[in-house]
Formats: C-alpha cells, structure tokens, sequence
C-alpha cells in the first residue's frame, strides 16, 4: 500500500538488516578507481564474507541473533561451510551462486540507502552518500577487504572477526547510523527522515507496553483498540500514531478481499465448474432466510462511540467457520467505519479522491453497495458478490494481457469459457506488509529493540533495551 511507503519510507519488505546499509556505504568507499566489474566482484565478496562471519557468529550466540533473519543468500553460504574448514569465496562470490543478481542484493536495499543519502549512483556502481563517515565505517569494516580478496578463507579467520557480524552488538558505527536511520529530533514530520523516526518511535513505545511474540500480528490490534494505546503520552505526541490506525484498518479490509478471492480459487474451484455453480460457493457458510441488515446486525460495530474497535480479529468473526463468509464478515465492518472514523484516522483508511478512478472494492464503494441491498437475503447478497469478483478478476487480466512470441497471453489463474471455470493454478491471499517487522529487525541490529526468551515457556518476546528507551525518549 501507497500509505506504508509514505509513513514508512526507507525501510522495506527485502531491507530487514541495519548493517547492509552500513556495509553498502563502506563498500562505496572502496570502489573509487576500480572498473564496474571488479567493483561487482567486491561487493559480492564482501557480501560473502559478512554472511559467512554473520552465521557462524549466530551458531555461537544464537541469543544475540533472537528475532532476526539470517544473512542474504544465507543457506548457500552455509552450505558451502559445514563440515570443510574453509569458506570458498571465489566460488560463492560467483554470479549465480549465493546470489542471481550480479549486484548482489545491493539492488533491494539501493533505494532505501539512496533515501537515506547514504549512497548515490556513481560512475563505478555506487558512490558515498553526503551522509556517509568513511573514517566511522572504515574502522567498523577494519580487514573486511583484505578477507574479501581471498579467495578461500578459513573458518577460524571469520570467527575471528566478530566485528564484522550483521547482530550489531559489537558494531562501532553502530550510533552512527541510528543517527541516519532514526533521526532523535522526530517532531518535524515532514521530512521523509522523521516519519520513519517517528514510526520507529511509535514501536518502541509499543513494544515496551506490550511486550509482543510477533510484531505485526500482536501490535495492530493493541495499537487500535487497546485503551493504553490511547492514554499513553508518548503515543499521544507522535502525528503518525492515527495515520497507523487508519493504514492497520484498511490493511484488515484488503486481506479480506484477499482471502476471500484465495478461498473461493483454492478451496471451492476443483476441476472445471459451471460458473453459475461456483457462484453459489457461500450456500451453506451464510445463513439462510436472513436478509442482510439482520445479519449486519449480528455484527461487531468496528466504531463505537468515537472509539475504534479491532472487530475484525474479535471472537465473533473468527468463530465463523466458514472461511468465506468471514471474510464476507470482514469486508462488512470495514466499509461500515466510512463516515464514522476520527477526521486523524479517516483519510489513512480511505481517500475517495485519490481511489476515484479504481473505486470498486474500495469501502465506501461496498458501504454503498450494502446500502443498496439491506432488504435482500445475505445469500444473495453473497452471490453477487462472488459474480462481480469473477468478472473483475478477468477485467483486471485482460487489461495486463500482451503479446509474447506472437501469441496473446493473458496472466490469469481462472479462465473463464462457455460458462465453465478452471484454475491453472492457486492463488495467494494474506495480509499486505505493514513493514513493521522488517524495522523492527532494523531496531534490532541498531541495539534500539531485541527479542529475549521467557523462561520456562519456550517463547519469546520483543523488548525495548535501556540503550533504545534512552535513545527514543
């Protein structure tokens, strides 16, 4: 979603580690007078040799690396290892091999790093960045190259080299980049800095009131409904926290279309079926003799009295067994909040204006929609909705359809003919990224956040450091 990107920019769904944004602006440093070859050959062994150091520093310590994915192209990396003494680098280093794209994974973090003036394009690949401190990373990165440029390297070398590990508790330039990642000063949210900042911040308060397993699952609901959530004064100062609310609103919405469309593909679509059949795929999860308004009525409001409601994630609607209709359950509480949602939240759960040319599905498109047919049977209801995805489904196909090699290809997982529908393959569902965990990781290899055991359970928890609440306070 267009929101997460404008509250959250910087930071993706492919950037989950804090030290790649280091070492890409150390590497930058390095490529001046070299061709762009023999740059792409350096970067991808630096890349190497940080992974390979990363990964045996985490079968070591595998507590400092709690909550954290392992180095990119990682499982190649340690494979090439276990049980042969050496790390080959030269080979590794190779195109193809523990990465496909020739710029290693220089290329998912380049526009983050871009964002951040920590790199820019450069004659040979890339060059500094304004905000890059070459004698910080220098001495942060110390021997990196000189391992790099080896073409095989003993296991014993990296695991003498712990400084160079991707956890960042040994990191040196460490305060160096939280200062160009999450700027102190987060009031002035205009600036594309201070609205990551500030969504940092907003997670740490969260996490520290918290405490949650999983970031994104455990955070939204408490972020809308909890009362915490709303008395706390942190929360209170920071302009993004409602503008999060309506984006974890909306996000709840638009998976449920999406687990609906999953649901009606994988589970109801087997071989070819008359399409008037499969349009009747709700008969038996909906109630039937119930016309719409008195199943609405059966509903969780997600508004009550000015207040938000996580009605989506509510006993209720999980209950429902049919995974259909709670989606169809879904979809109803979300476009019932237009019109009743705080003036802070509403326009980050929808803007009519900017959505006008692709107003279907949106919530105030379905709210009117329901508006329209309160007095028919929810089945039917049901039905029709179950129609108008269908065709929107080979709407949207055919107007991405191109011609490859003479022939008309149209990228569909239905297709519909002569009144029957069949599936070439299944289709994907679940929620849209928040990004929320992706930087987290980051808060995490920054020393602002880490995830800890809890004794005795064998769970764990996200929790603020007393280095991360001195710094975000």
């Amino acid at each position: 979603m267009r929101r997460v990107e404008a509250l959250l920019p910087g930071v993706t769904t492919v950037t989950p580690h804090a030290r790649y944004y280091s070492l890409h602006a150390y590497i930058a440093t390095e490529l001046s007078g070299l061709e762009t070859q023999d740059a792409r050959d350096l970067l991808r062994r630096c890349e190497v040799v940080f992974g390979a150091v990363s990964i045996l520093h985490a079968r070591r310590h595998p507590e400092m690396h709690l909550g954290m994915s392992q180095p990119h192209g990682g499982d190649k990396i340690e494979q090439s290892m276990n049980g042969y003494g050496v790390l080959e680098v030269v080979k590794l280093a190779a195109l193809k091999e523990y990465a496909q794209a020739q710029d290693g994974f220089l290329g998912p973090y380049l526009g983050s790093e871009r964002t951040m003036r920590l790199v820019q394009q450069g004659t040979v690949l890339i060059e500094p960045g304004v905000r890059v401190e070459p004698s910080i990373l220098g001495h942060a990165f110390h021997g990196l190259l000189k391992i790099a440029q080896m073409d095989r390297v003993a296991i014993s070398t990296l695991q003498g080299n712990n400084h160079l590990c991707l956890c960042g508790h040994i990191a040196t330039e460490r305060e160096w980049l939280r200062s160009v990642m999450i700027p102190r000063d987060s009031s002035a949210v205009r600036t594309l800095g201070m609205m990551r900042a500030q969504t940092a911040q907003m997670l740490g308060r969260l996490i520290e009131l918290f405490e949650p397993e999983s970031i994104s699952r455990d955070l939204a609901g408490s972020l809308v409904e909890d009362p915490d959530a709303y008395e706390d004064h942190v929360l209170l100062e920071l302009d993004v926290v409602p503008a999060w609310r309506g984006v974890v609103l909306r996000r709840w919405y638009t998976q449920a279309w999406r687990d609906f469309w999953q649901w009606l593909v994988n589970e109801k679509l087997v071989g070819a079926r008359p399409r008037s059949v499969w349009e009747h795929s709700l008969t038996g999860g909906l109630p039937a003799n119930m016309t719409l308004l008195e199943y609405e009525q059966k509903l969780p409001l997600g508004v009550v009295g000015g207040k938000l409601k996580s009605a989506e994630i509510s006993d209720v609607v999980r209950y429902i067994e049919c995974t259909g209709a709670r989606q169809i359950a879904m979809l109803i509480i979300g476009a019932r909040r237009v019109g009743n949602l705080p003036e802070s939240v509403a326009p980050h759960f929808e803007n009519p204006e900017e959505e006008i040319r692709n107003a279907q599905l949106t919530p105030s498109w379905l709210a009117k929609f329901l508006d329209e047919r309160q007095d028919q049977q929810i089945t039917d209801v049901g039905r029709e909705l179950i129609a108008l995805v269908i065709d929107r489904s080979q709407r949207v196909a055919l107007a991405k359809g191109t011609f490859k090699n003479g022939v008309w290809k149209i990228p569909s997982r239905i297709t519909v003919s002569d009144g029957l529908i069949f599936k070439s393959s299944n289709e994907g569902g679940g929620p849209v990224s928040l990004r929320w965990d992706q930087l987290v990781q980051v808060m995490s290899g920054l020393g602002i956040v880490s995830k800890v055991q809890i004794p005795d359970t064998g769970s764990s928890k996200w929790t603020l450091t007393a280095e991360g609440r001195g710094y975000l306070a």
